[in-house]
């Protein structure tokens, strides 16, 4: 944490203007878990998380307790405005635009939470859309974890997607939900609108029943989900201008790839005969 201020405080050494756009797309916080990227806020003061959770009564309490520059949005997310089936598990965070594909996840241990337990239907809003009506021109970075239901969300942001410079998505590799996009599917859709795949984020899944290794039911020897990471495609980072190269940096120190934030920040050295790069150095 203390390198990662160290780098925000260089960076704003030299643009201390930047304003970050952030989407975080199922967004409630149910595992406790505190999102690195939120730190921005408290670095660039008119950066932005425009957050969503589909329950209205969730949003309402959690705008009442988030940081300052964060606001959830009661809407569903899609790849267009229309009605859509809501399948609610035993767990809200394992709720999905997808059914439960129980033939296939009640072989394996702890996996009750997934169980479908009611079905809905609710109203979906492309996140074009949603930009559009706010005025929001353009985002740098998503965080998207909604099971299953992600390349909708992309296939509905194809204008925004242009200025993207990095996803943190779910993915899963086996049908977890009955029809879902896998890993794949999401990498591909990616790729063609300049978002390349980067790396995982560790690798989730279960063993099958009933066996138990290493006294834990949750030990992935079915590897079914990860957090994978997609950038601006590498060949493209040269093509970003000052602000974006910057961010991407900070971005790619955020999630582990130091290599990544030096190679943007020496593109912005070449752009502006500066030096960024060389300090970045010593803080690392």
């Amino acid at each position: 944490m203390k390198k990662l201020e160290s780098l925000l405080e260089l960076i704003k050494e030299f643009d201390n203007s930047l304003k970050f756009e952030m989407v975080e797309i199922g967004a409630h916080p149910y595992d406790g878990i505190k999102q690195p990227f939120h730190l921005l806020l408290d670095y660039f003061q008119k950066s932005q998380i425009y957050a969503f959770e589909v329950d209205k009564s969730e949003c309402e309490k959690l705008n009442k307790l988030c940081k300052k520059g964060m606001r959830y949005f009661p809407f569903a997310l899609g790849a267009k405005k229309e009605t859509r089936k809501f399948y609610q598990t035993n767990h809200p965070m394992c709720s999905s635009l997808y059914e439960p594909n129980e033939k296939l996840i009640k072989l394996y241990n702890n996996f009750e939470v997934a169980y479908l337990k009611n079905t809905t239907n609710i109203e979906t809003i492309t996140l074009d859309e949603f930009l559009k009506d706010q005025k929001i021109e353009t985002i740098d970075f998503i965080k998207i974890d909604i099971q299953g239901a992600e390349l909708d969300v992309f296939r509905g942001a194809v204008n925004n997607l242009k200025s993207v410079l990095m996803i943190i998505s779910e993915v899963e590799f086996i049908h977890h939900y009955v029809n879902q996009p896998l890993f794949g599917d999401v990498c591909s859709f990616l790729g063609n609108n300049n978002l390349m795949f980067h790396k995982f984020l560790g690798l989730s899944g279960r063993t099958l029943k009933p066996v138990i290794l290493k006294n834990d039911k949750s030990f992935p020897t079915q590897h079914i989900w990860s957090d994978a990471v997609f950038i601006k495609n590498i060949l493209k980072v040269s093509e970003l201008n000052n602000s974006q190269l910057l961010k991407l940096a900070i971005f790619s120190f955020i999630y582990g790839s130091l290599d990544l934030s030096y190679y943007c920040l020496v593109n912005y050295d070449e752009k502006n005969q500066s030096k960024i790069s060389e300090l970045f150095k010593k803080i690392t």
